[in-house]
């Protein structure tokens, strides 16, 4: 579908929504060597995940990373050796395990998040309420009408 939005405008939204990643991107490369300085960006995002969503599935990590199948379930097998995470039988599909992250180290990764929701409030600190309602509310709309549909 071609849009009757101005070719500047869809412009500046595309350099726009590239920094965003690109700084995101950044961000989580330097967030995951400050936590687990051994730790790749696919297995902290994986990890961060399982402490947000435990107990949680590879098919829902998979479902909100976007990750291949094959990379989640490499690195929760990584993880579970390591000590990050223990599984369990799904007790309503014995088939399916569960991963939950164990207790230093959903201390450890909570840190992590705490700091990177810091970062985002000090990007907004001078942002009215206002600002912040209506950017959270564009951004939603957008994610929603490009990711979702």
């Amino acid at each position: 579908m071609r849009s009757t939005k101005p070719e500047a405008d869809i412009h500046a939204i595309q350099w726009a929504i590239r920094r965003l990643v690109q700084g995101s991107r950044k961000t989580l490369i330097a967030d995951a060597g400050a936590a687990v300085p051994e730790m790749t960006p696919a297995a902290f995002v994986i990890m961060t995940r399982v402490v947000d969503m435990f107990p949680v599935s590879p098919a829902a990590v998979i479902a909100v990373t976007g990750l291949d199948r094959s990379v989640v379930s490499r690195n929760l097998t990584a993880l579970t050796k390591q000590g990050y995470v223990v599984s369990e039988s799904d007790p309503d599909d014995g088939r399916v395990s569960l991963f939950s992250p164990t207790p230093d180290a959903a201390a450890k990764f909570g840190e992590a998040s705490r700091v990177n929701r810091d970062r985002i409030a000090a990007a907004i600190d001078d942002w009215s309420p206002e600002d912040v309602s209506t950017f959270v509310t564009l951004l939603e709309r957008f994610n929603k009408s490009a990711y979702e549909s």
